[in-house]
């Protein structure tokens, strides 16, 4: 669903666009911390703890987006904000893509290496995830290389969604951000972009 120009819809997305949105993002940040956390455990326990957590919150990404996806069929988005140039409308809409694309395709990836790894998902500790493919290491070291070439990719993607969230927030002082932020936090943040920074 595109976003409406007409100024008369408010200028925030629906309540369960936003929950989503920020549970999301607080999943994705655990994922990361947790893939980058495996190299400091003390045990092989320990470890193999924290990759099944990994590979669990992996799986809830790939939930979480495809409610995302799902739900946009049914919500209404809010126009977009005045004087925002169609090359920054392009620009969002493409990023926004390109994160649903991988933050779909990598958990799916992360799945199947584990199986031609010879092994399963244990989702948080409750059962096995049924195997997609079968034991192929060679196949299991060139999913491995592609799952970490897209979670640095997302990486990268995230900190430019951020940034521009930024940007618009507190250099073109429009409420691109505010439109995702929840209520309270939304007054509190307006607050400080309008003391803290000089118009441009």
């Amino acid at each position: 669903m595109s976003r409406i120009e007409s100024q008369s819809e408010p200028r925030e997305f629906d309540r369960t666009t936003r929950i989503l949105h920020w549970l999301s993002a607080f999943v994705v940040a655990a994922v990361f911390a947790l893939a980058l956390s495996v190299q400091f455990a003390t045990s092989g326990q320990g470890a193999t703890t924290i990759i099944q957590l990994h590979r669990s919150l992996g799986v809830t990404v790939w939930a979480l987006m495809l409610g995302r996806l799902v739900w946009r069929q049914y919500s209404r988005l809010p126009e977009w904000s005045a004087g925002i140039p169609r090359e920054m409308k392009i620009a969002a809409r493409g990023s926004e893509y390109a994160l649903y694309t991988l933050m779909l395709a990598q958990p799916i990836l992360g799945l199947l290496e584990t199986n031609a790894h010879g092994e399963r998902i244990n989702l948080f500790f409750l059962g096995q995830l049924p195997a997609l493919i079968g034991t192929d290491r060679p196949l299991a070291r060139q999913l491995l290389a592609m799952h970490q070439a897209v979670g640095f990719t997302l990486l990268g993607l995230i900190a430019l969604h951020a940034s521009a969230a930024l940007y618009h927030h507190f250099w073109r002082r429009d409420d691109t951000l505010d439109a995702m932020l929840p209520r309270p936090i939304r007054r509190r943040a307006t607050a400080v972009a309008s003391r803290e920074l000089p118009r441009p």
